[in-house]
């Protein structure tokens, strides 16, 4: 068989006597059936080469003129010396990469029309900052724990597309093989790809109370897919462990948080699962958050003329500010946060600090110690410790039975239903006695009292925090009012106005005749 079958229509092709192939001008032609051997290095500096057969490359591979690969044709990178490949926009029809024990790494983009093989043992794609696409129809074949893309820098391993289906990414860092599966639909594709990158460093800061996470992180961007949607599988190795696997959940990091979409980890298995709809995510594995979105009124703050809460604690003047003095610590011991120093200044339509607690579905009336301290505004709306997010819980279900309490309210719950915790739509327990659970057995009062019309909130007059109003209310109240207490943070301050006094008496009085008992 000839080993070289050559069209020359220019005489300043030259090679070298160490196997160097320089073209400076020549139209080269490699003949379908025939093979081209390069011991050395490959350098079309100007001119056309036409690859039609096979091309073996031993050192590098450098384009900067006109490079054309036929249907069929085959570029090998062989022997066993690392190879820099500049493709200068050429796109390759085949890739067969039989190198013993070395790499070859890109100085520019490469882009393959049809098949990358990985054929001998132990050899790589390294991207640095290029970028690698293997076009639609293409793919990667024999890739494994040492024959994979290695993702070092920006540059990613780009798939395209032209149809829902899944799709892998044969990609991992320099030492560990760690792909993504990538389940993709949509409702049209246009030019479409899917871009991934994995890495160990420079990681998105996870939650900060997280304590069981990997340290590995997957970027993958999707392009000309309409209604796109993506449910990705990552395979990490054990050293990226840190805490307890089996609480290691996958979430996607975009618009500045993160989120728990068809979050799910197979512990022993090294593997983290979560879907996205957004074209660009960061996605890793972390203990499961769950968000809460609340909106409820508490009676003893509640003004019917206003249809909102009174902010009696929280005075603009900071000298008058109850919360400033004496709140800045949550007054929950079983689910401790605080706060700076003016924070309540800053956020004047914060009432009081609530306390949320989640539970299984499945045992709703079970307690919990998943519990976590939040704020209830002037409007119901309930945020997390930094006033404005949603409040959020760790490891707890991804659908939950949440339970509201105040420190002088009776608590109550959401249905035994649960709500989801993942992308929760708000839940407003001031539109109807139905948003509360109802204990059947409890015939003596309903879980919340109407407030105003067609409005409804936590009964006041429980400053033990129990789930009972009654005549032990009556003398805590009683004690502390006497004599009277202003400027105060205390439970007794049934209307939260800063003060116990016989205001707050008459409420307990009231709300204790007869005896009423939450809903739990």
């Amino acid at each position: 068989m000839r080993r070289f079958n050559l069209i020359l229509f220019f005489s300043s092709m030259a090679v070298l006597s160490h196997a160097q192939f320089i073209n400076n001008g020549a139209t080269v032609t490699i003949q379908n059936g025939a093979t081209l051997r390069v011991e050395s290095s490959f350098i079309n500096n100007s001119g056309t080469v036409t690859n039609n057969g096979t091309l073996e490359v031993q050192n590098d591979f450098t384009n900067a003129a006109t490079f054309t690969s036929a249907t069929g044709s085959t570029v090998k990178f062989i022997g066993a010396v690392p190879s820099n490949v500049t493709s200068g926009g050429a796109v390759f029809q085949n890739v067969s990469m039989e190198k013993t024990a070395e790499d070859i790494t890109l100085v520019d983009d490469m882009a393959v029309a049809s098949n990358l093989t990985f054929t001998n043992d132990d050899n790589k794609v390294v991207l640095g900052a290029n970028d690698l696409t293997i076009q639609s129809g293409g793919s990667i074949a024999s890739a494994d724990n040492n024959e994979y893309v290695v993702t070092n820098g920006t540059g990613s391993l780009i798939k395209g597309m032209t149809a829902n289906g899944t799709v892998t990414h044969e990609i991992g860092d320099a030492a560990n093989y760690t792909p993504l599966s990538s389940a993709v639909t949509g409702s049209s594709y246009s030019s479409a790809t899917l871009g991934a990158r994995v890495y160990t460093s420079g990681l998105q800061a996870k939650y900060a109370d997280a304590s069981d996470y990997i340290n590995r992180e997957w970027h993958v961007v999707s392009s000309g897919i309409s209604d796109y949607s993506n449910l990705m599988t990552g395979t990490y190795v054990d050293g990226d462990i840190a805490g307890t696997e089996s609480m290691i959940k996958g979430c996607t990091y975009h618009t500045s948080d993160w989120r728990f979409n068809g979050a799910a980890g197979d512990a022993g298995a090294n593997t983290v699962t979560a879907s996205t709809t957004t074209g660009d995510v960061f996605f890793s594995g972390q203990n499961f958050y769950g968000k809460v979105n609340l909106k409820a009124y508490l009676q003893g703050p509640y003004n019917a003329s206003t249809g909102m809460m009174n902010t009696g604690l929280n005075s603009s003047t900071p000298s008058s500010n109850i919360l400033e003095q004496f709140a800045l610590t949550s007054p929950y011991t079983d689910a401790p946060a605080s706060v700076s120093s003016g924070f309540f200044l800053a956020n004047p339509n914060i009432v009081d600090w609530v306390q949320l607690e989640f539970r299984d579905p499945a045992t709703p009336s079970t307690t919990s110690t998943n519990k976590v301290s939040a704020f209830i505004k002037n409007n119901g709306d309930i945020v997390g410790v930094d006033g404005v997010s949603l409040p959020h819980t760790k490891n707890a279900l991804p659908t939950s039975v949440v339970v509201l309490s105040h420190r002088n309210h009776l608590p109550i719950r959401t249905v035994n239903a649960g709500l989801s915790l993942i992308e929760p739509s708000q839940h407003d327990f001031s539109t109807g006695l139905g948003q509360a659970f109802t204990n059947t057995q409890n015939t003596v009062n309903d879980a919340m009292t109407q407030l105003s019309t067609g409005v409804y909130g936590l009964y006041r007059g429980n400053p033990n925090g129990n789930l009972f109003i009654n005549s032990a209310d009556l003398v805590i109240v009683t004690n502390q009012s006497n004599p009277i207490k202003s400027s105060v943070y205390n439970s007794s301050d049934l209307n939260l106005n800063g003060s116990v006094n016989s205001g707050d008496l008459v409420i307990v009085t009231n709300a204790s005749n007869p005896i009423k008992n939450a809903h739990n």
